[in-house]
């Protein structure tokens, strides 16, 4: 016996009814939601491995969202693990289909049709960045025939050499406090200053990085978002200001934006117990100093 055409169906459905729901979910999320920058994310991958080498923000468009639930923010969200400090404040987003499909129009989506595993989402009362893990479709499972909203569980971005470009400026400057950064001593001479915000390139390598700051009176460049490890003696220069510049050292260990990295500290120990030169590449005999 066929079903009822009177009554709503999960495959046909009838436009008002959807319609009907669609306009009280939207409604909500505007009266009761609040204004989300989203940043979808841009790819690079190695060639041969198909692997994620580095991401790319560079983007950004603002949409209603709901804020769910909380509950991530609870006591067990931060805690120590055998890593260091881990923060896992975790959120849940709601957003309407219908606002989704005309504010996403045109920007290059991943997966396009919906929002996407990756992407950031920067909420302004916290001020935090949040990372989406995962997006619930199907939930409730299509009323009247159709989705009205998606929901995004997100957690905080931790920030690594990403490049975060998006145009807005309390979204960029969580990059230039967070982001891993390196000082580099030039050499004395050189002419004109870098700029803060411009790429330089090195002249002999090609790596790239961006400028966080730079002091003329100590000749001491900060840098974030490498793409590699500069030469020591290549010359560097800035793509906007034209500024040349010739290294002189650095220290690819010291996160000069972290006040708890202890990568050089430990290298420096490490150093004075093992001998790391490759003697004995099979085996620990001959790796050890003498004095051990």
């Amino acid at each position: 016996m066929p079903t009822s055409p009177y009554f709503p169906t999960y495959y046909g459905g009838h436009s008002g009814e959807q319609n009907l729901v669609q306009d009280l979910v939207d409604e909500q999320i505007k009266l009761f939601g609040s204004d989300i920058y989203y940043m979808p994310r841009t790819i690079l991958k190695d060639n041969t491995l198909d692997d994620i080498v580095y991401s790319k923000y560079q983007s950004q468009f603002q949409i209603e969202m709901l804020l769910e639930n909380v509950t991530g923010f609870g006591d067990t969200s931060e805690f120590i693990s055998k890593f260091g400090l881990r923060i896992t404040d975790e959120v849940k987003f709601r957003v309407s289909t219908r606002r989704w499909d005309e504010a996403a129009s045109g920007y290059n989506l991943t997966v396009n049709g919906r929002p996407n595993e990756g992407d950031l989402l920067y909420f302004p009362l916290t001020q935090d960045l949040y990372e989406i893990k995962f997006v619930e479709r199907e939930n409730p499972f299509y009323q009247f025939g159709k989705l009205q909203f998606y929901t995004m569980t997100a957690e905080i971005y931790e920030v690594g050499s990403d490049d975060i470009s998006t145009g807005v400026a309390e979204i960029d400057e969580i990059e230039t406090l967070f982001s891993s950064a390196i000082a580099l001593t030039m050499a004395v001479g050189g002419t004109d200053n870098f700029t803060v915000g411009e790429t330089v390139t090195g002249s002999t390598t090609g790596i790239t990085a961006e400028v966080k700051s730079w002091d003329s009176d100590t000749r001491v460049l900060q840098v974030i978002n490498r793409t590699g490890t500069f030469a020591q003696g290549e010359a560097i220069t800035g793509n906007d200001s034209g500024s040349v510049h010739v290294v002189g050292t650095f220290n690819t260990l010291n996160n000069t934006n972290s006040e708890y990295d202890q990568n050089y500290e430990i290298e420096q120990e490490a150093d004075n117990l093992i001998d790391w030169g490759e003697k004995n590449p099979f085996g620990e005999y001959g790796n050890f100093m003498d004095s051990f």
